[in-house]
C-alpha cells in the first residue's frame, strides 16, 4: 500500500515502485505533478487504470507491465508529454479504447508501427491482444524481427501471427513435432500446416503434446477447413473458434477439455464435430452445440437412436455420459471409416446400445472385447449373437471383468433370450425396466 503522504514529494521526478505487492494506484499520486517517471510494474495492481492520473501533466514515461488491469480511460491520452507508455503482460485486460490504442500506436518506433498498422488492418482486434497480453506481445515482437528479415506480403504476415499465437500459447516449445516452426519463411512449410493457394487450409496437430488454451481468430484463418487437435492435453477452447467461418472438421477428441464454447454454434459449415473421451467435461453440451452435433450428423443416428430409444433422450448430449460417447463413437467411425461400416437403421441402434453398455462397464478393460466398437458387424462382437435379421439375441460377458452400472439403454434389446453378466463387478441397482425383456429366457 502507498502512504497518502507520498503526495507531499512534490519534487520528486522519477518514482520507481516495481517489483513490490502493490495492489491499486493510489489517488494521492495525482498530486505529484512534476514526475517524469512512473514505474508500477511487478506488482499486483488490480481494476481499472484511475482517470486521476490524467493529472499529472507533465509524466513522460508510464510502465504499468505484468499487473492484473483489467481497464483503462481514455483520460490517459490526456498526458500529452508521453513519449513511453508500456501496459503489456495484462492478461485480463478488458476492452481498450480506441484512442489509447491510437496512443500506443504513436509511441512504437517506426518498424514496430508499420507492423501493428498491418496488423491493425488485417486481424480484427488484434491490437486488443499485442499491446496488453503476454503471447500476443511475444508474437508482435516476433513478427516485426522476422518483417525485417524476410518480405512477408499481407496474408503471410497475419497467418504467421495468429499461427505463432497457437504455437507459444499451447505449449509449442514442447511439441513432439515442431518442424519449422518459426523457421521457415513460409508458414505452409511448417509441420501440421497444408494449404492452397497459400492460404492455411488444415492444421493437423494430433497426439502432439499441445495444451493449455487454443485461441485463434478467424481473420487470420479464414479459409482453415480441417482442424484436428485430438489426442493432446487441451484444457479450454477460446470463444473466438467461432469466428473460423469455413471450418467443416474440428476433431478435439481425447483432450482435458473443461469447457466447450457455445460459440461453436457459429460454425455453420461444420460437418463433423468430435467431443469425445474428454474425461473433465461435465453437464449438459450448450443448446447450440448440440445444434452442431444434430446438424453434422449426416446419417440422422441421433434421430434413428432417439427415435428407437427414447430413454437416452436425456443424456446423449451430456458430456461424459455413457449415451454421449456411444452416439460421439458412431459418428467418429462413421467418418473415418465409412467404406467398412454398415449403418441401416438396425445396425445404428444395436451398436448404440451396446457401445452405451461397452463405455458404461469400463469396455477397453474386459477380459475379452473382440471386435467391440470396430467397423465389423455387431453381430460378430464377443458375447453377441442375432437372429437373421441382425437383432441380438444373446449377449454373454460371463466373467469378463466388467466393471460399472449397467445402463437403461441395454433393457431396451427387446429381442434378447439369453443374458449373461455373472461373475462381475457391477455395481447399482436394476430397475423395473428389466421387465422389457418379455423374450428372456436365461
Amino acid at each position: 500500500k502507498i502512504d497518502s503522504n507520498i503526495g507531499l514529494l512534490e519534487n520528486l521526478s522519477v518514482l520507481d515502485l516495481s517489483g513490490n505487492l502493490l495492489q491499486n494506484i493510489s489517488s494521492d499520486l495525482s498530486t505529484m505533478t512534476d514526475l517524469i517517471e512512473l514505474d508500477l510494474s511487478r506488482n499486483n495492481i488490480s481494476g481499472s487504470i484511475s482517470d486521476e492520473l490524467s493529472a499529472m501533466t507533465n509524466l513522460g514515461k508510464l510502465n504499468l507491465t505484468y499487473n492484473d488491469l483489467t481497464g483503462i480511460s481514455s483520460s490517459i491520452v490526456a498526458l500529452k508529454k508521453l513519449y513511453s507508455f508500456e501496459i503489456y503482460h495484462n492478461e485480463n485486460m478488458g476492452w481498450i479504447p480506441v484512442e489509447v490504442i491510437d496512443r500506443l500506436q504513436n509511441l512504437l518506433t517506426k518498424d514496430k508501427k508499420k507492423i501493428s498498422e498491418k496488423l491493425r488492418s488485417l486481424v480484427t482486434n488484434s491490437d486488443q491482444d499485442y499491446f496488453v497480453r503476454s503471447m500476443p506481445n511475444q508474437v508482435f515482437e516476433w513478427i516485426v524481427d522476422r518483417s525485417s528479415r524476410f518480405d512477408l506480403d499481407d496474408k503471410s504476415l497475419s497467418q504467421q501471427y495468429c499461427t505463432s499465437i497457437l504455437f507459444h500459447s499451447n505449449n509449442g516449445k514442447y511439441w513432439r513435432n515442431k518442424t519449422n516452426w518459426l523457421e521457415s519463411r513460409d508458414e505452409c512449410d511448417w509441420f501440421g500446416v497444408q494449404c492452397t493457394n497459400d492460404d492455411v487450409f488444415e492444421l493437423k496437430l494430433a497426439n502432439n503434446n499441445v495444451s493449455g488454451t487454443v485461441a485463434l481468430s478467424g481473420d487470420c484463418l479464414g479459409k482453415l477447413n480441417l482442424f484436428d487437435l485430438s489426442q493432446n492435453s487441451i484444457q479450454k477452447i477460446d470463444s473466438n473458434i467461432g469466428l473460423l467461418e469455413n471450418l467443416t472438421v474440428l476433431d478435439l477428441s481425447g483432450n482435458k477439455l473443461e469447457n466447450i464454447p457455445s460459440q461453436l454454434g457459429l460454425l455453420t459449415k461444420l460437418s463433423f464435430l468430435w467431443l469425445h473421451e474428454n474425461p473433465n467435461l461435465a453437464g449438459r453440451i450448450p443448446s447450440e452445440v448440440a445444434d452442431v452435433m444434430m446438424r453434422n450428423d449426416k446419417i440422422n443416428a441421433s434421430e434413428t437412436i432417439l427415435s428407437n430409444v427414447p430413454v437416452s433422450r436425456s443424456t446423449i448430449f451430456e458430456y461424459g455420459t455413457s449415451q454421449f460417447r456411444a452416439f460421439n463413437d458412431i459418428l467418429y467411425r462413421y467418418r473415418m471409416q465409412q467404406d467398412e461400416i454398415s449403418l441401416s437403421s438396425t445396425d445404428l441402434v444395436y451398436r448404440y446400445i451396446l457401445g452405451t453398455l461397452y463405455f458404461a462397464t469400463n469396455g477397453d478393460r474386459w477380459e475379452l472385447n473382440n471386435k467391440w466398437l470396430t467397423p465389423a458387424n455387431h453381430c460378430t462382437w464377443y458375447g453377441v449373437d442375432c437372429n437373421t435379421d441382425d437383432e441380438v439375441t444373446k449377449l454373454d460377458l460371463y466373467n469378463n471383468n466388467v466393471d460399472g452400472t449397467l445402463p437403461k439403454e441395454l433393457w431396451e434389446l427387446s429381442k434378447l433370450t439369453f443374458l449373461s453378466l455373472g461373475t462381475n463387478s457391477l455395481r447399482g441397482l436394476i430397475g423395473s425396466e428389466i421387465g422389457q425383456l418379455t423374450n428372456l429366457e436365461a
